[in-house]
């Protein structure tokens, strides 16, 4: 083992990543023989990422609680597809027993994604997709219906009239674009609301930020953001640009901190909440199914397992069909709740 894993350290800082995760139980089985030791490697878009951190409870926590499931947690510090396929093929060569990769780029990702299963070593996607690949299975919110949804939100909240601008992180990432294309879809129902922009902020909460402040200035009027995912949310001043209740906001990722704070403070009206913890312990148990030779009994046709959305709001009262979201507080339970269970797992080992 400690020749195994000093081949890994090494392969790993030869693709520009210095991160792993790892747990290493010994559980018996119920006669005393030792169990096979499974090593899954997970590969988010980016390491440090508020979001991902969370799949990383996730991850730990389900193969903990399996019992002989060992985590490779690596991704480059940035969004660099081309690092991640790098990091991607590291662990094909490790042969390892599968794969869970959040893909930063599908197209990149496909072909490195097709040599994996073709080597017989299980492939998962999850967050976002490499859909023409063939991965055996993604897990995820449907993002089109994601992007339809804050498309009717942010219609509703500026009356369906009036100027409004898209906030996307990579230009390529199959989960943002698909969420792009809803978010249109679901405004072309109103020619009286323009899009006048589309902007991309690299995954990158300043670079959100500053895109923000210069179309404000750009479009003073300007009616509501549609932002398909949560990166000026993470920072104190991500939304500083914005003129709460004034400019209508409606994003994804109403994590624990500074996103709860700008819900409560007025600044986003509406926001999409994910899987993020299960981001990683379904992706674990989809890949300890697989590489049992069993398959994922959620997965449609297309090896699709919906993981649904939550639609969070400060207070559900205010809106005409209260059923349709749950309010922010609520969502803090749950979400805390959710935490507590995956690091008590973990703990436990």
């Amino acid at each position: 083992m400690r020749w195994y894993m000093l081949g890994l350290i090494l392969a790993v800082v030869l693709v520009g990543c210095s991160r792993k995760e790892s747990t290493t139980p010994t559980s018996p089985t119920q006669t005393g023989t030792a169990q096979r030791t499974f090593r899954f490697a997970i590969i988010p878009k980016q390491l440090d990422n508020p979001v991902f951190n969370y799949a990383k409870m996730g991850a730990l926590g389900a193969a903990a609680k399996l019992g002989n499931v060992e985590i490779y947690w690596n991704a480059p510090e940035t969004n660099d597809e081309a690092k991640q396929a790098q990091i991607f093929e590291t662990y094909v060569r490790q042969k390892v027993d599968g794969i869970a990769v959040s893909c930063v780029n599908a197209e990149i990702m496909r072909r490195v994604i097709d040599r994996a299963v073709e080597q017989g070593i299980p492939v998962v996607t999850w967050d976002s997709d490499s859909p023409k690949s063939k991965r055996q299975a993604f897990f995820g919110m449907d993002d089109y219906e994601a992007g339809k949804t804050i498309g009717e939100e942010l219609a509703k909240l500026i009356d369906g009239k009036g100027k409004v601008a898209i906030l996307s992180g990579v230009q390529g990432a199959q989960n943002l674009t698909t969420r792009i294309q809803g978010v249109q879809d679901a405004l072309k129902a109103h020619p009286d609301i323009r899009i006048v922009t589309t902007v991309y902020c690299n995954d990158d909460a300043t670079r959100a930020e500053s895109l923000i402040n210069s179309v404000m200035q750009q479009h003073p009027d300007l009616a509501g953001w549609a932002m398909v995912g949560g990166w000026p949310l993470f920072t104190k001043t991500g939304l500083n640009g914005i003129k709460p209740g004034v400019t209508k906001v409606v994003a994804v990722d109403p994590l624990e901190g500074n996103p709860w704070s700008w819900i409560e403070k007025g600044y986003v009206q509406v926001c999409i909440g994910q899987k993020v913890f299960d981001w990683g312990a379904k992706s674990v148990e989809m890949l300890y199914n697989l590489a049992q030779g069993k398959g994922i009994p959620q997965a449609d046709e297309k090896g699709f397992v919906n993981s649904g959305l939550d639609i969070v709001v400060l207070d559900r009262t205010k809106f005409k069909d209260p059923s349709r979201y749950i309010s922010l507080e609520d969502y803090k339970k749950m979400f805390e709740q959710r935490k507590q269970e995956a690091q008590g797992i973990e703990a436990k080992q």
